[in-house]
């Protein structure tokens, strides 16, 4: 009632036309009889009573018309404002929401079930009332009538209405009582007219016997169709919890509202950060990690596969809050700053970049209101340019759904330039080369060297020369900071990090000509030497 609330004057315009209808179909058996009766007196009275029951039914047509109209486009109204709602619920919550939350279920939210709540609260209860008033109208004009016959009738046809309705079943028997019950209707009532026959002061007349069958029908339709919405309510009460309790989730982080900065420096802070994925509570992904980025630093996060590095850039994205410890951009708690604001400070390339299905130019400027120029000059310095214009259409070119007209190289560069035209203070990138062949990967490496100039930037990479070129590495292992230093210092420890990189050495011994791996002599001839150590 309290969505329905701005529907309130079509509601109340379509409950008075559902009146005058329900009226009409109640006097209407009445009028019928009169018929009958008409019939054995005079044409004029016949004439007379046909027009006037005439004028019922159109009457009665036109206020259902009416009613019809009203509660339907007042359903429309409700739905379409209600689907708004919950689609702004639903792209309003947080990123954890979506790990434990199916797509296609938040689909069905939107479309099935706020259709189901739309009939039950508007069609399914106009039907409800009508079928109430219809069910006691008559009843209560039986009664005027004839209350002995009246009596007889829901003696047998209300009970053998809901049998029927509850068991389909059994058909036959069910078919046997409801034509023994319209035998003893038709009995009783056939036995009343005789008597009025044989004594005018006695009995019923034809016509308020027809009435009564009439009426008869309609309280036994009025029974069996109320049954039948039962069914239908059920299924709109479990709509509706699904619903509201979409509609009523407040999310874990909030996107809205927070602190602005008067700068942004890019510096990034993490003071003993444990988290766990709420979909994986059981599982510690970061354990008491703590590390400084400094203004204009390029630090490189390095490590096994599964350690914890997608989950750090996450966490300074804010799609997560840490379970303990604090997350600090300039100094300042990431909890309290306008994640609107800082969001448009920080930009990330990840190993599967994200394109809409729209087209290149929209999908670089996605997230401001660039120019021409300011596309044009993005591209060209993510290495995209070149590409874009030997399109038939150029930028306006359509990607397709997830850019899947594009090849791989070609979404990584878009999504460079996407990075690019923000102009961020913070640059993230995550693997953005790893799945690429070795001149797409040439043209993307380019691109990315490019865009950390001048720019604080965190990096989650396996090639030796982008590490070897960080003012800091940081190795993550099993959701723990194993080592942290530059490359020299962490070659001479001897540790995780010299193993990866003799495995990553190793691995490209065995392709000839496959020097990949861009390591100065010095560290290769270290290397080496440690080699031959371990094979003695």
């Amino acid at each position: 009632m309290k969505l329905a609330k701005p529907e309130a004057p079509l509601i109340i315009v379509a409950s008075g036309a559902l009146l005058v209808s329900s009226a009409s179909s109640m006097v209407a058996p009445l009028f019928f009889g009169m018929v009958v009766d008409a019939a054995q007196k005079s044409m004029e009275e016949l004439t007379r009573t046909v027009l006037i029951m005439f004028g019922i039914y159109v009457g009665g047509s036109l206020f259902t018309m009416a009613r019809a109209w009203l509660f339907t486009l007042a359903g429309q109204r409700l739905v379409a404002r209600l689907r708004k709602q919950l689609f702004t619920s639903v792209i309003q919550q947080d990123i954890a929401f979506y790990d434990t939350n199916r797509t296609g279920e938040l689909c069905n939210r939107l479309s099935s079930d706020t259709q189901v709540l739309q009939n039950a609260v508007t069609v399914n209860m106009s039907m409800l009332s009508r079928y109430l008033l219809q069910m006691i109208g008559s009843l209560a004009l039986m009664f005027y009538l004839n209350a002995s016959l009246t009596g007889v009738l829901l003696a047998v046809v209300p009970v053998v209405s809901l049998l029927a309705v509850q068991y389909g079943i059994f058909n036959g028997t069910i078919g046997i009582m409801a034509q023994g019950a319209i035998a003893l209707v038709l009995w009783y009532g056939g036995k009343l007219v005789y008597e009025n026959t044989q004594d005018k002061s006695q009995g019923v007349t034809p016509g308020i016997l027809t009435a009564f069958l009439l009426y008869t029908l309609q309280v036994a339709m009025a029974f069996a169709l109320m049954s039948s919405l039962y069914g239908e309510f059920m299924q709109a009460l479990g709509a509706s919890v699904r619903i509201f309790a979409l509609l009523d989730r407040k999310p874990d982080v909030d996107n809205m509202n927070g602190d602005i900065l008067g700068q942004a420096d890019g510096c990034v802070e993490f003071k003993n950060v444990t988290f766990t994925y709420p979909s994986r509570p059981e599982t510690k992904v970061l354990k008491e990690v703590t590390f400084a980025v400094k203004p204009g630093e390029m630090v490189a996060l390095v490590g096994p596969s599964g350690g914890g590095k997608s989950t750090i850039v996450n966490l300074i994205e804010r799609f997560y809050d840490p379970d303990s410890g604090m997350i600090q951009l300039g100094g300042v708690d990431l909890k309290s700053l306008d994640p609107q604001w800082f969001r448009r400070k920080i930009a990330m390339v990840s190993q599967e970049p994200t394109l809409f299905a729209c087209s290149i130019k929209e999908n670089i400027a996605y997230g401001k209101m660039a120019t021409s120029e300011e596309i044009e000059s993005a591209a060209k310095q993510a290495n995209a340019h070149n590409f874009i214009t030997t399109f038939e259409e150029g930028y306006d070119t359509l990607v397709g759904e997830r850019g899947v007209r594009l090849s791989g190289g070609q979404k990584q560069r878009i999504a460079i330039a996407r990075a690019l035209i923000m102009d961020p203070v913070l640059l993230l990138l995550d693997e953005a080369t790893s799945a690429l062949d070795a001149e797409s990967e040439h043209l993307v490496q380019e691109a990315i060297d490019r865009a950390m100039k001048g720019r604080t930037v965190i990096v989650i990479a396996h090639r030796l020369s982008t590490v070897r070129n960080a003012s800091k590495v940081i190795v993550i292992d099993k959701g723990e900071i194993a080592e942290m230093g530059n490359h020299e210092e962490l070659i001479a420890k001897g540790g995780v990090y010299k193993r990866l990189v003799l495995r990553q050495l190793t691995a490209g011994s065995l392709y000839a000509g496959n020097d990949n791996l861009d390591v100065n002599t010095d560290v290769k001839h270290s290397v080496n030497l440690t080699l031959e150590k371990e094979k003695q």
